[in-house]
């Protein structure tokens, strides 16, 4: 299942927001069951969601992103006890007040989504949020076809990018699954993001896939990624995907 959470926003937001966004995500479950929270977001604790945001009309301008006032939150799950959570907590939950957002977002309404069911061993996707996948030695991995000379420290490899897809899968089909990934038209994405906490905050440049690209593997796979996304740090704002039709 999918929620969308319409929103009012400050007009100028950090690029850091995706911070401030799991923040919230943690407030509204907090609110409906602190038990439930704290176990899920316990260190090493497979977190069954991702999420994405967009904001209208937006500029980039270094490290502020300025928007017309509001945004769309979309968190989907493949989880019955999180989404019930989530969505029953986000009737009683009115406003936040973020540090990465300048300030405090409302909620204007939310609406629950249904998922298109895939049925067949091919399906296309689109990336709602970039996907992050790194080999074990934490080298970003991209398809070959976006090799660019001046990226020496980038894995360009279909077979590492395809493998370490299923490996970053495993936490959720507690394995590897068969996966085909075949790179359609895409591009690499490079996102500043927040990792640590207080004193320990820092900044790191992510490296990561952007664009429209076909899965092939058993259907039951296919809708769980669908629903949990894919890639590493899933639960930090990346790997959110959306349904293509092939014809489009």
């Amino acid at each position: 299942m999918r929620v969308k959470v319409y929103l009012e926003v400050p007009k100028e937001v950090s690029i850091f927001y995706r911070r401030s966004f799991l923040s919230f995500i943690k407030k509204v479950l907090e609110q409906e069951d602190a038990d439930y929270c704290t176990k899920l977001f316990m260190k090493d604790k497979f977190k069954p969601f991702t999420f994405c945001v967009f904001f209208g009309d937006i500029k980039v301008d270094g490290e502020r992103i300025f928007n017309n006032g509001r945004a769309i939150l979309t968190v989907s799950s493949g989880s019955p006890d999180f989404f019930v959570r989530f969505y029953n907590g986000l009737k009683s939950f009115k406003e936040y007040k973020g540090r990465y957002i300048n300030g405090s977002m409302k909620i204007l309404k939310s609406e629950m989504i249904e998922e298109e069911v895939i049925s067949s061993e091919r399906q296309k996707f689109r990336t709602l949020s970039p996907i992050v996948v790194v080999n074990k030695d934490k080298h970003p991995v991209l398809p070959e076809k976006l090799k660019a000379n001046n990226d020496a420290f980038i894995v360009y490899d279909d077979g590492v990018f395809t493998n370490e897809l299923r490996f970053s899968l495993r936490c959720i089909f507690n394995g590897l699954p068969d996966l085909k990934f075949s790179h359609q038209n895409g591009k690499k994405a490079v996102v500043k993001h927040l990792v640590g906490h207080n004193d320990s905050e820092k900044v790191i440049k992510i490296v990561a896939y952007q664009g429209t690209f076909t899965l092939e593997g058993d259907p039951y796979v296919l809708n769980e990624i669908y629903k949990y996304g894919i890639g590493f740090r899933r639960y930090q704002g990346f790997g959110c995907l959306e349904l293509v039709k092939e014809n489009s």
